[in-house]
């Protein structure tokens, strides 16, 4: 081998090693279900690799249990409801919101086939009323499922202690709890609106998406949801946060624009993992109800409020900043 050769070899090794450093990897939470749809999107279409980076996707099918395995750097990123976030800064974690991710509020009820509700024909705060007793599904305890549910409660004149909550997961294991009665209720998010109208073994009978809920819950209109760091892995990679950003923006375009329901759907059933019958259908139907929520950004106003709420309730037992802690861009 001549030496021209030789360092053909070497230059090209080099830069093969140079292209595989410049990628940086980034570990973000998702859920089942449209779960993280615009970092899907992302990735899909090539947004994360023209920023230099693979937005690599882990399912985790709970916020405080995803804000859990990033503060123990396990993964990245965190997503999931501002709940959540206030939750973690009213007792000091080291976190910085960079995005939102979705922004309208994502939780809605849902109630078994089976169930009888004396006061569903009244609506909303009446229907409420109805749940003294029961059984209500909640992806986890302590999660921003269950804020909202104990809202709705307040709302109607109840408390959490009149009910039961019960930690059952994402859609996917919240749908059979339901199905089989070990909860009564669930406060749940998408796809369960597309699998109740599809496979009919259950109802949705409040949903905040429609204007149905507390004031506390309407307030979060535009700062439901938040994407987290460790505030120290902020400070050391700001420029993946930064090409982040622009990728979850280029995202958001994509989504918006009616054009591109179908390819959006294509992304979607590509990573909708959901084992039940007609589920194309389901992710038709669980896309058109939730596309109006993904959005890259927040608005801070909205995020206060819902931490606001939180300490108007006894939620949390302090005032959150939630300005202090958005990463500035």
């Amino acid at each position: 081998m001549n030496h021209l050769n030789r360092w053909l070899i070497a230059v090209t090794a080099i830069a093969g090693i140079q292209l595989a450093q410049a990628e940086t990897t980034l570990r973000i939470q998702d859920y089942p279900g449209t779960g993280n749809l615009l970092v899907r999107v992302a990735q899909a279409n090539g947004y994360c690799k023209a920023e230099g980076l693979n937005c690599e996707l882990k399912t985790i099918p709970a916020a405080p249990l995803g804000l859990q395995t990033m503060l123990s750097g396990d993964i990245d990123i965190a997503y999931g409801p501002t709940e959540v976030a206030a939750a973690a800064l009213v007792r000091k974690a080291p976190i910085k919101i960079i995005g939102a991710g979705f922004t309208q509020p994502v939780f809605f009820l849902v109630a078994g086939a089976k169930v009888k509700l004396e006061n569903e024909s009244k609506g909303y705060p009446e229907i409420v009323k109805s749940f003294k007793g029961l059984k209500i599904g909640v992806t986890q305890r302590g999660s921003g499922a269950e804020f909202q549910a104990i809202d709705m409660l307040r709302d109607a004149g109840l408390s959490a202690n009149d009910v039961t909550f019960v930690a059952v997961g994402a859609p996917n294991t919240a749908f059979p709890a339901l199905a089989k009665g070990q909860v009564d209720l669930a406060m749940t998010f998408s796809p369960a609106d597309g699998m109740c109208e599809v496979l009919k073994a259950c109802r949705v009978i409040v949903d905040p998406r429609k204007g149905e809920g507390p004031a506390s819950v309407m307030k979060t209109s535009g700062g439901a949801g938040v994407l987290m760091v460790k505030a120290d892995w902020a400070q050391e990679n700001a420029a993946a946060i930064e090409g982040f950003r622009n990728a979850l923006d280029k995202a958001e375009a994509f989504v918006k624009n009616p054009a591109n329901f179908d390819a959006t759907l294509a992304v979607l059933n590509a990573t909708f993992g959901l084992q039940l019958p007609d589920a194309d259908k389901i992710a038709a139907i669980t896309l058109r109800n939730s596309s109006k929520t993904f959005r890259a950004q927040g608005d801070v106003t909205a995020m206060q409020a819902v931490a606001d709420g939180m300490t108007d309730n006894k939620l949390i037992p302090a005032k959150v900043d939630m300005a202090a802690a958005v990463l500035a861009r």
